[in-house]
């Protein structure tokens, strides 16, 4: 197969990652997607970076050997800050991943130059954020709140709720008394929360969505690499994860209605039998 038609995979620590794949389809119907989603291992957030790179090897590793595709997209903050220049450099196929070009964006918004960044422990104690926006602009004033209920609340598919809107006053409620004016989605699974999270810290606050800002530079970068799908077919999605059992039924309900597929189905394949 030419290696314009082949396949963009993406992966993540579980189904927040869709949320990557969900901009893809946006900007780039035509494409196909093969999804890994690490159910298995979910969450990386409080594991070692160390252990979170050796997961995310062994995913690309099968991802291109396995499903030959054409470019990888580490849709996930943790896995990006943990492996992303370590397997840039190990394989050979375009690899993307969350950070950059959302750090960049945020600095563009800001007014007040006050940014706050929420996401996992792994992603909020890496530092990955700061370091690239304070390189950007020395001058910003970076607020970070780890926010690890998230990522249950969405896995459970509670977007909404007394509970959800509990759990987001408790995590921001200091960030609307420091007078943030962007606020990065430093996790995948948080746009899921994005009407809860523009109710409580209100109209003036910027939220920016790093999937978004990730899915315009794989257009692009893509598009440079003349790696761009060039058949007229109709795309072909495919979405594994490691452990079918650890996916919520209200998360396949919701999930569906948030990503507007009809049909969104998970087949397992644990590519970490060695362990």
């Amino acid at each position: 197969m030419e290696a314009s038609n082949r396949a963009i995979g993406l992966l993540d620590s579980g189904v927040g990652g869709l949320t990557v794949a969900r901009e893809i389809f946006k900007l780039m119907p035509e494409e196909n997607i093969i999804y890994y989603g690490d159910t298995l291992h979910l969450p990386y957030g409080p594991k070692d970076l160390n252990l979170v790179r050796e997961y995310v090897e062994e995913i690309i590793s099968y991802l291109i050997k396995e499903k030959k595709v054409k470019a990888v997209v580490i849709a996930c903050n943790t896995a990006t800050s943990a492996a992303l220049d370590y397997v840039k450099q190990k394989f050979e196929v375009p690899i993307f991943g969350m950070i950059q070009s959302a750090a960049v964006r945020a600095v563009e918004l800001s007014r007040n130059k006050k940014i706050a960044i929420i996401g996992t422990e792994g992603t909020v104690k890496s530092n990955a954020y700061q370091n690239v926006i304070l390189e950007i602009d020395s001058e910003v004033k970076l607020f970070a709140k780890a926010c690890p209920k998230f990522v249950n609340l969405v896995e459970e598919g509670k977007f909404d709720g007394v509970e959800v809107e509990k759990t987001a006053h408790d995590y921001l409620d200091f960030l609307i008394e420091a007078e943030v004016d962007s606020l990065i989605l430093g996790c995948t699974h948080f746009p899921y929360l994005t009407p809860i999270l523009s109710k409580i810290m209100g109209d003036k606050l910027r939220l920016i969505n790093p999937a978004h800002e990730m899915a315009l530079e794989v257009r692009e970068n893509l598009s440079n690499l003349a790696l761009l799908k060039k058949n007229n077919l109709k795309s072909s999605n495919k979405f594994i994860v490691s452990d079918k059992e650890k996916i919520s039924k209200r998360f396949l309900k919701y999930g569906r209605q948030f990503l507007k597929l009809n049909e969104l189905k998970f087949e397992e394949k644990n590519i970490f039998i060695n362990e």
